[in-house]
């Protein structure tokens, strides 16, 4: 049983409003690209943590929805919000598993770097399609490591978080989209050159336990190392992981 994501993240939210992959302008524009927004869309941002994807679709639509489970990455997402005089994202405390909203709301879902936490993954995917327009279109972005590498990070993501659950393969996504309805127009994983101690840092890992899960992965055999890569940079490990990135349509 995983941990309660609230106790995970309430303690570092503020961490999210700074860490590289989910405030980089790069990562950005690849959701921007994924969803391809209209100016008249109204949009719903799951799991939106301290608020950087929903900030990076605000400008381009009429207006955003950000959903998360914990309040204190909501406080953050609204501390940001009153900074920069953002008046089109709106806040809400809700799980992705039991969307507080009526069928056929939004023109856009969009969920990033959270779904491997979902511990009711296909009540999730239900929830998505349900609260969709029929026409429109989910954008779906979380960790998404072959195997067999995903057995060696699945230990490490475990310890690193306990409110992690599981990450899926890109084929297991696909199947599971199209089992709750969804027609998935494109799905694929795309490797990233990973920062291991930043990672750990988001989470505020303790030093001692970051050594421990640098050595599950520079440990890796087989075919699991030769899809990690794992090599030390100037003393900094740095090894591969993977996102699904997925565009999935509601049918008419």
């Amino acid at each position: 049983m995983a941990d309660d994501p609230r106790v995970s993240f309430g303690r570092v939210a503020a961490n999210y409003s700074r860490s590289t992959f989910h405030t980089s302008s790069d990562r950005l524009q690849e959701v921007v690209d994924l969803v391809r927004p209209l100016k008249g869309d109204l949009v719903l941002d799951v799991a939106t943590g301290t608020g950087n994807t929903a900030f990076a679709l605000a400008p381009l639509v009429r207006r955003v929805v950000g959903l998360d489970l914990t309040r204190e990455m909501l406080e953050v997402a609204r501390r940001i919000t009153a900074e920069r005089g953002i008046s089109t994202v709106d806040w809400v405390i809700g799980d992705a598993c039991v969307l507080p909203f009526a069928d056929e709301t939004f023109d856009v879902y969009v969920v990033r770097a959270a779904p491997h936490h979902f511990p009711r993954f296909d009540e999730f995917l239900r929830e998505a399609f349900r609260v969709l327009r029929p026409g429109r279109d989910a954008a779906f972005i979380d960790c998404a490591p072959p195997l067999p590498a995903r057995d060696v990070l699945h230990e490490v993501e475990k310890r690193r978080d306990p409110s992690h659950v599981m990450s899926y393969t890109v084929d297991e996504w696909t199947d599971r989209l199209q089992a709750a309805g969804f027609e998935v127009e494109t799905a694929r994983a795309r490797e990233l050159d990973w920062d291991y101690d930043e990672w750990m840092r988001t989470m505020g890992v303790q030093p001692e336990l970051a050594g421990e899960l640098a050595t599950v992965i520079e440990s890796a055999k087989g075919e699991a190392r030769d899809q990690l890569h794992p090599e030390r940079r100037e003393g900094k490990l740095r090894h591969a992981y993977w996102h699904c990135l997925i565009r999935a349509h509601k049918p008419d």
